[in-house]
């Protein structure tokens, strides 16, 4: 079977005699007799392990990806998000190595706006027997022509979504005598590989040509499926369809046709009937395999970010989700491909703007999405954004630029034909309406408000109802049942708010509590939250503040008071006071560890902040109120300057990486500090120790010990100055002696470890010149009399370590400063990939009778449980540990 599908990869890549026996050898050999829908993933390590030339090895692979589509799909069998990333894995191999050698993919545009390479090609008495081909959709390029988009093929075929999203329509065609009802007419479809046309098929086509029959058809398209990555959806011979695929957007498969599961001869093309004859040249525009395949990689690395951004914006995770579109931006960014990838561009800067939005940056996201907004043509993103403005200019109070948002949003959605799309639109004109009627108590407006988001709640009601009968595939009914059932929940707990304003509570009421069950069946965190609010709003607006104070107070994770403080606006302080004067708990502590007064800090809300201030006031137990309000804020302030210190100047360096990604980090870092002075007064400066300095001390220096060096932006362009190289070492204090003036203890044992350690890493990296050689350790690096600013900066710290080595013994991993700096060594390296992790361990004992040590990798994938961990000083450092853990999530890149 392997040589089989080897003899089709060499007629659809030309590869020359010689380097097909090659890989005929290597199939042929006992060994390599395999069923290759069982262990690709082994035959696919075979191969890079093998000592074959290159060359060979990649067309060995390409016809193993092959084979094992080929026999997925006759077996009927599913290949999975991991088998798939294996076949593009090994087809990207071929493409972007073997078009350096006498290997030709050949690139054609065709007329159905794709480029295609064939990978695999056997013909039968000029029919297609089998014809495995890469299909790519490239943006801002000729996407072929409209009228001939309705087409069928001769032979089964079987599509895998390699990259990026496709809508296939299919189509029940009827011949039809009259000319008046007809909407198309079939068209014959010859090929041209050189002087002359023929029907006889054949790979490598210079052009093709559709000439009209005169026999006039009815097109009636019955099904609609739309395929995301890792689909994979079956064409029996003959069946009309058409793919569409957004203008300036990537989308690839991977595209089988297969005779022997099917075939028919009298297969053809639509057209317009009024037409005789239309021509195709199919040229590659200026593209080759390589950019091609180079661009549905990097689009392939860009769709993996943001659907993990689009995970945690679901759940409310908004810091995390900015951390993933910080990835997806700069994978954009830093694209070199012969192409536009702005889409993409405009894409990111919505999720930029709405995950700052939840977190009440309403500037920063008001840029972001304005940005994302501006030259955006017709489109989904484009009906995205313009409706998430509109929600931000509302929360902003400039309903009049809400107004204009909202009805761009609906004449988009009307431009497109998408009825999700009017819904929502419609439901953000109501909701503009309701703050209008507040505003001048307009009873009209209220009036408009009510019937707008009544025909939002029966619009999302209908598009469920359709959405179960037949002709849309299971995956888009699930989203478009989900999208739905959204602006169902939505319209209806806005309409409690208009049915309060008119006094009826009883049906205010029955609107929240729907729309809090349907909130529930979304498992939508944030709109759970809002439906509890607006559902206790109407209980406590109908008198019943024991029910109301159930639902304000929401004992998993989280409570409407947090999310009321994570987006500002003069609605939401209203709401806000309202649960404070019913007796709320306005001190909630969310999933995160963060509460409602955090939130407000770290979106500048000063109005907000004052609200929560003095509630806490009436509640906070003691007569030091006012001091336990001044350590709030302390913290607040230390996290918010953490995360700007972290998400905008250090991330970005980690993502870019590079040869000088750390003295990057350290430029950067120094440079925010210098520039700041708050965040100078919160957080250390990056210090070092330099090696030789330390194995000159004898023992461990404290900070008082005028050995510590900082990084400064001054001294950050002289070289000499600073070290190429930075190992932070993590170990635990020995010494029990709580009055000890040293955490080693009487034999150094700490000191000679460490320098034992960087004599084995200088072994391991025999580049790194010794008198270029920096050390981070705690009680030289950390201010022992003020130790504070040092421990808070430890993550920030650490980061811009190139190393980190940790000094294991038999308590090390159940100490809580031990585990924490190990649970932050392992984010950045499982993250980044540019940091060293090693762990010294105990190796027996030496031949001078000492305990001996080796230095190991440290592992990957660990779960370090830090409340397990123990502490000398409980009460006083947990909450040290609690906030260095949380910010190993915004530390890392998964």
């Amino acid at each position: 079977m392997l040589s089989h599908v080897l003899k089709g990869v060499a007629a659809a890549t030309k590869a020359p005699d010689h380097q097909i026996k090659a890989a005929t050898d290597w199939f042929d050999s006992a060994e390599n007799e395999i069923d290759v829908t069982s262990n690709l993933e082994d035959r696919a390590k075979a191969i890079s392990s093998s000592s074959s030339p290159v060359e060979v090895q990649q067309l060995v692979g390409i016809t193993l990806a092959v084979a094992f589509l080929r026999e997925t799909s006759r077996r009927k069998l599913n290949a999975s998000s991991k088998d798939l990333d294996l076949v593009w894995r090994l087809i990207k191999g071929a493409l972007t190595h073997l078009q350096q050698t006498q290997v030709t993919f050949g690139v054609s545009r065709s007329v159905q706006g794709f480029f295609a390479v064939p990978l695999c090609s056997l013909l039968k008495d000029g029919n297609i027997d089998e014809l495995f081909r890469l299909h790519v959709w490239m943006p801002d390029r000729h996407r072929g022509t409209a009228e001939f988009a309705v087409h069928s093929h001769q032979s089964f075929a079987q599509s895998w979504i390699i990259a990026g999203e496709g809508t296939d329509h299919r189509y029940n065609v009827q011949a039809v005598t009259d000319y008046t009802s007809a909407t198309h007419a079939e068209y014959a479809l010859a090929w041209n590989a050189g002087n002359t046309s023929s029907t006889t098929y054949n790979t490598h086509q210079i052009s093709s040509t559709v000439e009209n029959t005169h026999r006039f058809v009815c097109a009636e398209r019955i099904q609609t499926e739309l395929h995301i990555r890792d689909d994979t959806y079956c064409l029996p011979a003959t069946t009309f369809h058409g793919t569409e695929v957004e203008p300036d957007a990537v989308h690839a498969t991977l595209f089988f046709f297969d005779s022997h599961q099917g075939f028919d001869k009298d297969a053809g093309v639509l057209g317009p009937k009024d037409a005789e004859i239309s021509h195709q040249v199919r040229d590659s525009d200026g593209l080759t395999v390589n950019m091609l395949a180079k661009t549905v990689e990097i689009i392939r690395s860009y769709e993996q970010h943001m659907r993990r951004g689009q995970l945690h914006s679901e759940r409310s995770e908004s810091e995390q989700a900015l951390r993933e579109s910080d990835i997806a931006l700069n994978i954009i960014e830093s694209a070199n491909v012969p192409t536009s990838l702005a889409y993409y561009r405009h894409q990111t800067l919505g999720a930029f703007g709405v995950a700052n939005r939840t977190l009440g940056r309403y500037a920063t996201a008001r840029s972001y999405l304005e940005q994302a907004l501006e030259g955006l043509g017709l489109c989904y993103t484009r009906l995205k954004i313009s409706g998430e403005l509109a929600v931000l200019y509302r929360s902003m109070g400039l309903l009049e630029d809400a107004r204009r948002a909202a009805e761009i949003e609906y004449e988009t959605a009307s431009e497109l034909g998408l009825e999700s799309g009017i819904c929502r639109a419609l439901g953000t004109l109501g909701r503009i309406n309701y703050y209008c009627f507040q505003q001048n108590n307009d009873q009209n407006l209220l009036g408009l408000a009510i019937r707008q988001l009544t025909e939002q709640v029966e619009s999302a009601r209908s598009i469920t109802a359709s959405i179960n009968g037949t002709g849309i595939d299971r995956k888009m009914r699930a989203k478009k049942a989900k999208s739905s059932t959204i602006w169902e929940s939505i319209g209806l707990f806005n309409l409690s708010l208009c049915y309060t304003a008119l006094g009826d509570h009883p049906k205010a009421s029955a609107m929240a509590r729907e729309s809090l069950s349907l909130a529930y069946d979304l498992d939508d965190r944030h709109k759970i939250l809002k439906s509890h609010y607006f559902y206790g709003r109407t209980l406590l607006k109908s008198g019943l503040r024991k029910e109301a104070l159930e639902q304000f107070n929401v004992s998993k994770g989280c409570s409407p008071a947090v999310m009321l403080c994570q987006e500002p606006s003069e609605e939401h302080r209203g709401y806000l006071q309202e649960l404070i004067a019913a007796g709320a708990d306005i001190d909630s502590v969310d999933e995160k560890g963060y509460t409602p007064w955090d939130y407000t800090v770290f979106n500048g809300d000063t109005k907000t902040q004052e609200i929560i201030r003095e509630a806490l006031r009436r509640v906070l137990k003691g007569d030091d109120v006012e001091q336990q309000l001044e350590e709030r804020q302390k913290r607040a302030n230390t996290q918010k300057a953490y995360r700007e210190l972290f998400q905008e100047h250090l991330r970005p360096a980690l993502l870019h990486g590079g040869d000088t990604v750390f003295q990057t980090l350290r430029s950067r870092y120094a440079n925010a500090l210098a520039n700041d002075d708050e965040k100078r007064r919160l957080y250390d400066g990056f210090k070092f120790v330099w090696y030789s300095d330390f194995l000159d001390f004898g023992r461990l220096p404290r900070s008082t010990d005028s050995l510590t060096s900082e990084f400064v932006v001054q001294e950050a362009s002289s070289h000499s100055s600073m070290p190429d190289l930075v190992v932070f070492f993590s170990y635990r204090w020995i010494n029990q002696n709580p009055n000890a003036s040293s955490p080693d203890d009487c034999q150094n044992t700490q000191y000679h470890r460490m320098i034992a350690a960087l004599e084995e890493f200088l072994k391991i990296h025999p580049k790194t010149p010794r008198e270029k050689l920096g050390i981070w350790m705690d009680f030289a690096c950390i201010n022992q009399d003020n130790p504070i600013p040092g421990v808070d900066a430890l993550p920030l710290n650490l980061a811009q370590c190139n190393a980190i080595i940790t000094l294991v013994d038999a308590d090390y991993e159940s100490r809580a400063w031990c585990a924490v700096e190990a649970l932050l060594a392992h984010t950045l390296q499982d993250s980044y990939h540019h940091h060293k992790w090693y762990k010294q361990l105990p190796d027996g004992i030496g031949d001078d009778g000492r305990q001996a040590y080796r230095l190991q990798l440290g592992q990957l994938g660990l779960e370090i449980p830090m409340s397990e961990k123990r502490l000398r000083f409980e009460k006083e450092d947990r909450p040290k540990i609690v906030f260095l853990e949380r910010q190993r999530h915004l530390l890392g890149n998964c």
